[in-house]
């Protein structure tokens, strides 16, 4: 339950400005774009930084299609490390001016490496951001994910990107 908490205390400040969207439709906000940044994961009592690149196409104002790539980052008291992260997402926005809030639901794969022994799951996959318009096609974003939660590995992520939209 707590882990909806902030989404639900950044729909709360949001609402206010509701009211502004009822209009909002334009045909210069569909594009494509790529983003990378420095991932930082944590899996049990493990967690390092890697780097995600993402690509993405934003098919409507409010509604866009993602996918992500992660590598890296090594725990060097437990010896573990993100082997692989692969996922496929649907990304949910909510345009604000420069500032858009955002939640995404998908899929993941990914591959956890403990000593010489190897976890991977697929699994479904939710996370909340935020994408902070610099220039008309650069943006800054941060978002938390939680990729995988089951018995055997559970996986969550924070991102701080740079990104380029492609017009």
């Amino acid at each position: 339950m707590f882990r909806w908490l902030p989404a639900v205390l950044v729909g709360c400040l949001l609402l206010p400005n509701a009211g502004k969207l009822h209009a909002y439709d334009d045909y210069d906000e569909i594009y494509s774009y790529v983003s990378g940044g420095l991932h930082h994961w944590s899996s049990g009592d493990s967690s390092a930084e890697g780097l995600k690149i993402r690509f993405g196409q934003q098919l409507n104002t409010f509604v866009g299609a993602e996918v992500h790539f992660a590598l890296g980052g090594e725990d060097s008291t437990t010896e573990v490390s993100l082997d692989r992260l692969f996922g496929i997402y649907g990304k949910f926005g909510l345009p604000l001016g420069s500032i858009t809030p955002y939640a995404k639901l998908g899929m993941t794969s990914a591959s956890i490496k403990e000593a010489e022994e190897t976890s991977s799951e697929f699994e479904m996959s939710y996370g909340v951001g935020t994408e902070f318009s610099v220039t008309p096609r650069f943006f800054i974003d941060l978002e938390f994910m939680t990729y995988l939660s089951t018995a055997e590995l559970e996986l969550d992520g924070f991102t701080l990107g740079i990104g380029y939209k492609l017009r």
